[in-house]
């Protein structure tokens, strides 16, 4: 008989478990250490090619955009997907005259925890969030940024071998069997935490890249999102569906949020603005978003709207 796992006995599981380092010396690395007043927003996942940088990006984009201070960190000094994209933004700002709402990136160079907190205290001191995109793989730098985030977004695309990380499903009847790694790695991180007296880690797991048209492989995967959910302890949200547009845009640094201040490049698309906007409202930063809906075209969100999106 298939046994599911408690969530208190993830630190047993040492097959799954985080290896080289105990949980509480990384929370002990960081917890002590100036980081400056900003809410942190730890995008991570141990899944690479999830759409973490393009979630990131729009996140902090749009959280500019409502008139906050953010700093974008990026970690992936190989890849630098959000790093560029930040540097597009500027330049199509600069090409096109145009008034676009700019967060502050930096790109870590020094993988430390000592590092990261000194940059956020740094170049994030009067900034309202943090956005901290994490490569799409398992690192010491990663479970620090997990380990210092006020909130954690975890997007994941359609697909059970995506699900693997979050939690291990019969391959037949798809039934949850035990945790999966990351699941192991953020519940040992939580613990830490709190043996530590931090606050508790909010977890946010988005469906990500999903299609219009509802298939049967989507429906199991929300049914197994949503099991997983109330095992792993993680809220659920939206996610951004998928669309050539937000790839095309991304390129030059753009959201959709953005087309309302260039008119000669394309019209707004509200259904992609409002999944945008609708991310905001998933984080529960959603006080600011009647003004920004309404500033670029957009219908304030409603129940049946954020029904239709997720």
């Amino acid at each position: 008989m298939n046994v599911v796992t408690p969530i208190g006995q993830f630190a047993a599981r040492r097959d799954v478990a985080m290896d080289g380092e105990h949980p509480q010396v990384i929370v002990a690395d960081i917890a002590g250490r100036p980081r400056g007043p900003a809410r942190i927003i730890t995008v991570a996942n141990e899944k690479g090619g999830v759409g973490k940088s393009t979630l990131a990006f729009h996140l902090a984009v749009a959280l500019a955009d409502t008139g906050h201070k953010v700093l974008a960190v990026d970690l992936d000094r190989r890849q630098q997907s959000l790093s560029r994209a930040l540097m597009a933004r500027g330049g199509t700002a600069k090409r096109l005259g145009a008034r676009l709402p700019l967060p502050r990136h930096l790109l870590l160079q020094q993988h430390s925890g000592a590092h990261l907190c000194q940059e956020l205290a740094r170049a994030g001191w009067d900034c309202d969030y943090v956005v901290i995109d994490a490569a799409g793989h398992d690192s010491p730098i990663a479970r620090r940024a997990i380990a210092l985030a006020d909130m954690l977004v975890s997007p994941v695309n359609c697909s059970f071998v995506d699900l693997e990380l979050l939690g291990r499903f019969h391959p037949v009847t798809h039934k949850l069997t035990g945790p999966g790694c990351f699941s192991v790695t953020v519940a040992e991180l939580r613990a830490a935490r709190a043996e530590a007296g931090m606050a508790p880690l909010d977890w946010l797991v988005l469906l990500n890249r999903k299609r219009r048209e509802t298939s049967h492989n989507q429906s199991r995967i929300e049914s197994a999102l949503r099991r997983l959910s109330q095992r792993m302890d993680f809220r659920l949200g939206s996610g951004l569906y998928e669309r050539v547009a937000y790839r095309e845009l991304v390129l030059l640094g753009l959201t959709h949020l953005d087309l309302h201040r260039i008119p000669d490049l394309g019209r707004i698309k509200a259904a992609a603005a409002g999944e945008v906007m609708q991310l905001l409202d998933d984080l529960d930063i959603g006080q600011e978003l009647n003004g920004l809906l309404s500033s670029a075209g957009v219908e304030q969100l409603n129940p049946a709207y954020s029904s239709h999106l997720g």
